[in-house]
């Protein structure tokens, strides 16, 4: 059964999800998911910085990064995988900003200014928001770094979902574009957020397109990784 507000059953599992269970429960995920699933969630170690930069080093676009950073694992069937479905596809927003808050500790202290994987505005007009903009923005109200939006979409771009790495690559040449608001990341330290990094390929794009507006350095920050990337 749900409430008119937030589930009461586990998004994975379907289980009674902790809240109902406890309702003096402080666990941040507790209307979101059951006790067992939670469990699970804690447990999962954060991927290891290195095993990111060497993926993005297989796109062969040379870019330094100051930090290249994920907090969970993207496994098939684990329930960080149901948080995200439920979040990019099923609407809850408030999820995604409650994950953003959760993981604003990963956020490098020299960050002034985060900046969302963007939608092309086909699909933010269907999906109804964009959710690494919703992590973004709970990420900058746990710190000090403020959201700019200096990308858009150039061209709306095929499913990236099963495609091979070149072709993944292929499919984001020249995806990425400057806004007007990319002149105040000028000499700035930025974090490029998103949701899910598979190979990097989405990310790597969109820092490209911003190293032209001169940052002072440029990080990333993914909610998880693919299983194959943290392995």
């Amino acid at each position: 059964m749900f409430s008119l507000f937030l589930p009461e059953r586990c998004v994975h599992c379907e289980e009674p999800s902790a809240h109902a269970r406890n309702p003096k429960t402080k666990e941040p995920f507790s209307h979101y998911l059951c006790d067992v699933c939670l469990r699970m969630l804690h447990h999962q170690e954060t991927p290891e910085e290195q095993t990111i930069r060497d993926e993005f080093g297989k796109l062969g676009k040379i870019i330094e990064y100051a930090h290249c950073r994920a907090a969970y694992t993207f496994v098939a069937g684990s329930p960080i995988q149901s948080v995200i479905h439920s979040f990019k596809y099923d609407g809850m927003v408030k999820l995604a900003a409650q994950f953003g808050k959760s993981i604003s500790f990963l956020t490098p202290r020299e960050v002034n200014v985060i900046i969302p994987v963007p939608l092309h505005r086909t699909r933010l007009a269907e999906r109804g928001y964009n959710q690494a903009d919703a992590i973004a923005k709970a990420i900058a109200s746990q710190t000090k770094a403020n959201v700019v939006p200096a990308s858009k979409r150039a061209r709306p771009t095929p499913s990236q979902t099963n495609l091979p790495l070149p072709k993944r690559i292929e499919n984001m040449r020249g995806a990425f574009v400057l806004t007007r608001d990319a002149e105040k990341i000028k000499g700035k330290n930025i974090l490029i957020v998103d949701d899910v990094m598979t190979t990097g390929s989405t990310l790597a794009s969109v820092a490209e397109a911003l190293l032209h507006a001169k940052p002072k350095s440029i990080s990333t920050l993914a909610l998880a990784i693919a299983e194959q990337t943290a392995q």
